[in-house]
């Protein structure tokens, strides 16, 4: 309830003694002694003291020395001040527990929680001291959580709680009982023996220590034979996967051809989705558009005006995007980059853009996915994925026990084990061959010389060009404008090789390139949704027996 952090003060409690003198009415004195060592300036500490129900906390006062501090009380906090810079001090805190001890017919006790999961200090080292009204040795004392098995009872009855060190958000609840005979002027809180179900309680805490540790051997002993089997489970898995990738880039490379361009095995869109990481971005549709040029689909009119002169034979993403810039966008079958810059000023079409946008998107993805380029491997990468969770809970049972480095370990596998089973996709042959072979052509086309480029059909040399705009490769971007220097539009005294292309290449084409990129990519940012994050953060806290507890601070 009090972090360092909150009251933007620096320090650390060095040092807790806690003394709780119970009384024959049944009223608890308690005196304690926090030690603080400050960084930096600060104006005091603050106390959270929780009373149980039908309790009370009364005559509060704190001291340092022989000089009592000014306290202000805001229900159950509780400031104390005293001003310092960079400073060690002890202050003593006074005050009564009013009906702090249970009366019953056979036993009176002291159950008390002096801190609770609210309290955000940790105590490097803390102490708690009870003291009944005379000596006896008739006590039965233990605590719960961070107080379990801390208690030295003395042949005076006097019980000590040697907690050492507890971090901040910790219970500690204190329970210690005497005869009933020890309060004679207190009043009885209940009318019935209580002696057999604190003794309950206390063999119940017993019985749950033996059978955590218990477990905790069983897992110490069987985490590390799990851990083992995982492993090789995870390299068994991973050693098939690289053979089977290994085995299918051997082959390729022992058929490997010195073609420089692949043959189409996919549309070129798809192709780029393929081969460039699965993005697609507003330079693809730029591509998209000048491939349906190359085609024959569509005519260019002008560096910056289109037409669509056949639509016979077009896949579905490319009806799509005919649908889009033509009819959609364009008019009377024409589309130009001034009707796209028209059309995105003005919001109420932002929308359709996007979904337009987003339903070309969606069709190249599903003919990829039809292209059946991926082995279906659903049911082992399922095995593994329940493998993985099953590991994984494991570990989490192994931090419970406190089986931390067993815990971290496994938590790694089956992270490991379960990205390995999400992220398995192994390609088929043909899904390889495309991948490799468009690989090999990045590689090659940043060496490639004019002449061989000039030995290229026009279709080949169009195609290379439109991968590298569509996908966005800066090293082809750059090599194709190298190479325009050896581009040589066809005359009727210069016959080229009969190609399927419907367009010859020229220089110019790297300048209507790059205006269709800029202007998509304008319209994109233009269309595109806004994004905003927001947070939030929340608090919360625990209480003690009986609804009590409490917490340091400092101010």
């Amino acid at each position: 309830m009090f972090p360092a952090n909150t009251f933007a003060v620096d320090y650390s409690i060095t040092n807790v003694e806690i003394k709780a003198s119970l009384q024959e009415n049944g009223n608890v004195d308690v005196h304690e002694s926090h030690t603080y060592s400050f960084s930096g300036e600060f104006n005091g500490m603050i106390r959270e003291l929780i009373p149980k129900t039908d309790s009370d906390i009364v005559d509060f006062a704190a001291f340092e020395h022989e000089n009592e501090l000014l306290v202000e009380q805001d229900q159950t906090e509780y400031r104390i001040h005293r001003t310092g810079n960079s400073e060690t001090i002890t202050i003593d805190l006074y005050y009564q527990i009013m009906n702090g001890v249970s009366v019953y017919s056979d036993v009176a006790e002291f159950y008390w929680p002096f801190f609770d999961t609210s309290n955000e200090s940790t105590y490097e080292e803390l102490t708690i001291t009870v003291t009944p009204p005379i000596e006896t040795t008739d006590v039965i004392a233990f605590g719960y959580d961070t107080a379990f098995e801390t208690d030295i009872i003395s042949e005076s009855g006097q019980v000590q709680f040697l907690f050492g060190e507890v971090p901040s958000g910790e219970n500690g609840d204190i329970r210690v009982a005497y005869d009933m005979s020890l309060f004679p002027t207190a009043s009885l809180t209940k009318d019935e023996p209580m002696r057999a179900e604190i003794v309950a309680a206390e063999q119940q805490l017993i019985d749950q220590a033996i059978a955590r540790a218990e477990r905790t051997e069983w897992f110490a002993s069987v985490g590390p034979i799990l851990t083992i089997v995982f492993v090789l489970i995870l390299l068994i898995a991973l050693t098939h996967a690289w053979l089977e990738k290994r085995s299918k880039q051997v082959a390729l490379m022992k058929n490997e051809s010195d073609q420089l361009l692949p043959s189409q095995e996919l549309p070129l869109p798809s192709t780029i989705y393929f081969t460039n990481y699965y993005l697609l971005s507003p330079e693809s549709i730029a591509a998209s558009l000048l491939d349906l040029v190359r085609k024959g689909n569509v005519q260019q009119l002008e560096s910056d005006r289109f037409r669509i002169v056949n639509r016979t034979g077009l896949v579905r993403h490319e009806q799509v995007l005919v649908e889009w810039l033509f009819d959609t966008i364009g008019k009377n079958h024409e589309f130009s980059f001034d009707d796209l810059n028209a059309y995105t000023k003005n919001q109420k079409n932002h929308e359709t853009y996007q979904l337009k946008y987003d339903m070309w998107q969606r069709e190249i993805k599903d003919e990829v996915r039809a292209a059946q380029l991926y082995k279906n491997r659903r049911t082992y990468r399922v095995i593994l994925s329940f493998l993985s969770v099953g590991l994984g809970v494991f570990s989490i049972l192994l931090a419970v026990h406190d089986l931390f480095e067993l815990f971290i370990l496994t938590l790694g596998l089956s992270i490991a084990l379960l990205s390995f089973a999400l992220f398995y996709h192994p390609r088929t042959w043909t899904g390889e061959k495309i991948k490799h072979e468009w690989k090999t052509f990045r590689q090659r086309f940043k060496s490639v010389q004019s002449s061989q480029w000039k030995s290229l059909s026009e279709d080949d040399k169009m195609r290379a060009f439109l991968y590298g705009l569509g996908s966005n490769d800066k090293e082809i971007t750059k090599k194709n404008e190298e190479l325009a220097k050896a581009f040589q539009k066809p005359t009727s005294a210069q016959p080229t090789t009969a190609t399927h292309s419907a367009y010859s290449f020229d220089p110019t084409w790297i300048l209507v390139a790059g205006v269709a990129s800029s202007t998509f990519q304008s319209a994109q940012k233009t269309t595109g949704p806004d994004t905003s994050s927001s947070g939030g953060s929340f608090t919360g806290g625990g209480s003690g027996a009986g609804g009590g507890g409490g917490g340091s601070g400092a101010f």
